[in-house]
């Protein structure tokens, strides 16, 4: 400990604290039309403060400049000055571009412009990474970036490469976004304020910490250097020919989906930009249920609404982005990003289909203050010092007051008549947490010789967790009046926790001629500052201890290495670390049960285990990077990851002699493990004077563990009779073997793009039934394949000073039925055999309304329209 505090207390006072979002580096070789190097030329970025010069070999090198296209300004007395504009810099990459000068006599002002044509094939590049820019996402047809990473090669509904969704790392310009209880990003970008999107899906460096999947690192856009203005409006509804699945489809309402963005950017003060992009989103959704029932009714009652169609699944989003940056001198710059979004929305639950308005409504705000300066040292030397604020807050609730007179009796949602929907009542949960982080961070890059960069850092982050979960109360106990349950007990839950993490890196880079080697390791420090009973088995009156702290080291290498000059080997294997997310370690901290209510109820509320350890990945790829044309690139990699201490559940009896002595109840352990292999082969065709461009990406992946979900124990134990936990490995819920994404974009003009995206997913696993008998495999059978094409074309046309645009966006362009979960006795959404046994619904609506579930089944198709205004 002693150790760690010093080596915390040296990092801070020299400021190093993790990056920023990574830059990336230019760098090679000046020569004249003879192939003599060029000594002492200068290399600019234009409109920038970077730049370098030639050593005594021609060679330069620029480093820390942020993800972009430039223009790379190349001057020397004597010989012709080069202006090569597009030249592509992505994060933590090597941008090489050798220039030969011609030895000539030039008026003034006279200059050779040279369009830049980015190397299809990234010769440093040891792992596998895609990068989006700025430019990609205007013309693909998807409106936010998730659906962006569901097209990488090997992701899966969130799942990157065969892990929980949990264990990605989000992160905006350098600063980690990941919501810490959930294990889901904070809040959701805007796509008009990302300049790049790095998405790592292989054995990532040893600056990224706290994940096992992958990275989606997002830069922002700095300000730009003139007034820019745009506003743009987006508008359309969903539409189908299933209109015996989705009620209300066919009543068409043109701003049933609506997006209104504006974006401001341009100079502020001398040296300074800024960039304002206040975005709001409002869509329906395209779950309907209806208003026939009133929730508010006491036991027994029913009292009958106005049957009006009410969305459940709607959604309104309002984000606000502002970035101001300084660049006071060549070697200082500055930037403080503020952004701020809101959320609403409700989640679409089939029994409450005609009592919509007793489920409750989730509410969720977001706020991210980042500040950041980076300072160059010396031209090959700079670091990056960084400060964030993230708050999140989430609630959950049909009224705000917890004490509102309108919740009905908390017995009336169990009253509802058999296969019926609920004919009234309240969902009683009442729920609501907060987040705050603060993140101290920092980096210090070197390099060192033309060949040996060297980079390390550190970081704390500081945690203040709140929450309480409360299942209210209105019964004859409370005279008809609600009421929350007494504090601390099974109904009423509360905590705060205070955990804090510390981590460190060192990380190499060497590029030579023929081979390039990233060489790290990282050391991660996490303390829960919980307390951890010493004996199981007596839960209430068990002495307690600290939680002891959780440090782990991460190895990292990988290798790139030529093997013609078109064609590049990477090989990569890495140790990765993560924390499970906070709401297992601080679960049910009062460690109580409710045995009254039955063994559901008891489990139901496992207790949390402050002295979790991290959950462990080892991961190794070996992939190749081949050009077969001009313009046209091959991707083949091929991986395997073993994973170990994953988040499950165990069981322990009270002891005799304590309260509710021989009841059982869960606990979170590290228990669970998994295996994931598979291989890549992507296909790229980058567009050329034709206009047309094509991605294709197939992944081959087999996905097993021996459960799915952390509290799988606990679900097989609450089933009556209880049923024994998977001993083998099975195939996990989000294994899908095969995935096929073809991308094609067609450039008519320079005024008029087209693409078309899609997507084809083999069926993912489920468990079958015959009758009231399980199969003994777990999720032995397969869910029909998934197939989607969505598309999306833009026209721009240019009237005086202004830039119209005009877009159309359709996805589920076919309105396929693409079924997320199926009938266990079927293996369809569509129909179960349950129709034609038992006996008839008891209630208002029929059993063939019962058994159609909409949310079984991705959007139908949706068609958007809109225009932008710019100047």
């Amino acid at each position: 400990m002693k150790k760690l505090s010093l080596v915390f207390i040296v990092l801070v006072s020299f400021s190093i604290l993790l990056r920023g979002a990574s830059p990336g580096k230019i760098r090679g070789i000046i020569q004249d039309n003879s192939g003599l190097p060029l000594i002492g030329v200068n290399v600019l970025l234009e409109d920038t403060y970077i730049g370098g010069i030639t050593d005594n070999d021609g060679n330069y090198i620029i480093l820390n400049v942020p993800p972009g296209s430039y223009t790379l300004i190349v001057s020397m007395i004597g010989y012709e000055t080069k202006k090569i504009v597009n030249v592509k810099v992505s994060g933590a990459l090597s941008t090489i571009l050798d220039v030969t000068l011609n030895q000539t006599v030039l008026e003034f002002g006279q200059e050779i412009i040279v369009m830049a044509e980015a190397p299809i094939i990234q010769k440093d590049l040891t792992s596998t990474e895609a990068n989006i820019s700025a430019d990609q996402l205007e013309i693909l047809p998807v409106t936010n970036i998730d659906e962006v990473l569901n097209l990488q090669a090997g992701m899966v509904d969130g799942h990157m490469r065969g892990g929980r969704s949990s264990e990605v790392s989000y992160l905006i310009d350098g600063i980690p976004i990941t919501d810490v209880f959930a294990g889901n990003p904070s809040m959701l970008v805007e796509n008009n304020i990302v300049q790049e999107i790095k998405v790592v899906s292989g054995t990532f460096n040893a600056e990224y910490g706290q994940a096992q999947s992958g990275i989606v690192d997002i830069s922002t856009k700095d300000g730009s250097r003139k007034v820019t203005l745009k506003v743009s409006t987006l508008f359309g509804d969903y539409t189908s020919s299933h209109s015996s699945i989705f009620s209300n489809i066919n009543e068409i309402a043109p701003f049933a989906r609506i997006e209104n963005t504006l974006f401001l950017s341009g100079p502020l003060l001398k040296g300074s930009t800024f960039i304002l992009s206040l975005q709001r989103t409002a869509d329906d959704g395209f779950l309907y249920g209806r208003n026939f029932f009133n929730p508010s009714v006491p036991s027994d009652s029913i009292a009958f609404g106005d049957n009006q169609s009410i969305s459940m699944n709607d959604n309104k989003r309002t984000s606000l982005f502002s970035k101001i940056t300084f660049n006071p001198s060549s070697a200082n710059k500055y930037f403080v990003s503020i952004l701020h979004q809101n959320k609403e929305s409700s989640k679409y639950d089939h029994m409450f289909k005609w009592n919509p308005f007793g489920n409750s409504r989730y509410y969720e705000s977001s706020q991210i203050i980042i500040t950041n300066w980076n300072h160059m040292f010396t031209k090959n030397a700079f670091c990056n010092i960084k400060t964030s604020w993230i708050n999140k807050s989430y609630n959950r609730y049909v009224f705000e007051d917890s004490t509102d007179s309108r919740y009905s009796t908390d017995d009336r949602l169990r009253q509802t008549p058999s296969l019926s929907f609920y004919t009234g009542g309240t969902d009683m949960a009442w729920f609501t947490r907060g987040t705050d982080i603060y993140i101290f961070k920092g980096d210090f890059t070197c390099q060192l010789n033309s060949i040996h960069q060297i980079k390390f850092g550190g970081g704390s982050k500081f945690y203040s967790l709140r929450l309480d979960d409360i299942k209210l109360k209105k019964n004859a106990e409370t005279n008809y009046t609600i009421e929350n349950p007494p504090p601390n007990t099974a109904d009423n839950q509360h905590y705060v926790g205070i955990p804090f993490d510390f981590a460190a890196f060192i990380q190499s880079k060497s590029e030579y001629n023929n081979f390039i080697l990233n060489l790290g390791i990282r050391l991660d420090y996490f303390d829960s500052n919980g307390e951890v009973i010493e004996d199981l088995s007596r839960p209430k009156t068990s002495l307690t201890r600290k939680a002891k702290p959780d440090i782990q080291i991460s190895p990292r290498i990988g290798m790139a290495y030529p093997i013609t000059d078109k064609g590049v080997m990477h090989v990569s294997y890495g140790h990765f670390f993560q924390v499970p997310s906070f709401e297992y370690l601080y679960a049910n901290p009062s460690r109580t049960v409710n045995p009254e209510k039955g063994r559901a109820t008891v489990l139901n509320y496992p207790f949390g285990n402050p002295e979790l350890r991290s959950q462990k990945t080892v991961s190794f790829e070996v992939g190749l990077q081949q050009e077969l044309s001009e313009g046209i690139g091959l991707d083949v990699t091929a991986y395997y990851k073993d994973i170990r201490n994953l988040l499950g559940t165990d069981l322990h009896t009270i002891a005799p002699g304590e309260d509710h002595s021989g009841i059982q109840y869960g606990r979170f352990i590290n228990l669970d493990y998994g295996q994931v292999k598979g291989f890549t082969f992507a296909l790229e065709k980058r567009p050329g004077t034709d206009g047309l461009g094509v991605n294709v990406d197939y992944t081959y992946q087999v996905v097993k563990g021996n459960a799915s979900d952390p509290r799988t124990n606990l679900i097989n134990n609450m089933k009556d009779p209880p049923v024994e936990s998977a001993k083998q490995m099975i195939y996990l819920d989000w294994d899908q073997t095969h995935s096929l994404n073809t991308i094609i974009s067609y450039c008519f003009s320079e005024n008029f793009t087209t693409s078309i995206i899609g997507k084809i997913g083999a069926g993912q696993p489920y468990t079958p039934e015959a009758g009231e008998i399980s199969t003994a495999i777990s999720n032995s059978d397969r869910k029909p394949v998934k197939i989607t094409f969505d598309c999306s074309g833009k026209y721009r046309i240019k009237f005086s000073r202004y830039e119209i645009e005009f877009y159309i966006k359709v996805f589920n362009l076919f309105d396929r039925l693409n079924e997320k979960l199926v009938y266990s006795d079927t293996g369809r959404a569509t129909y179960t055999q349950a129709l034609y046994r038992g006996g008839e619904a008891q209630g208002y609506n029929t059993k063939e309304e019962y058994y159609t579930r909409p949310d079984w089944f991705s959007p139908p198709r949706l068609i958007l329209v809109g225009m932008g205004v710019g100047l």
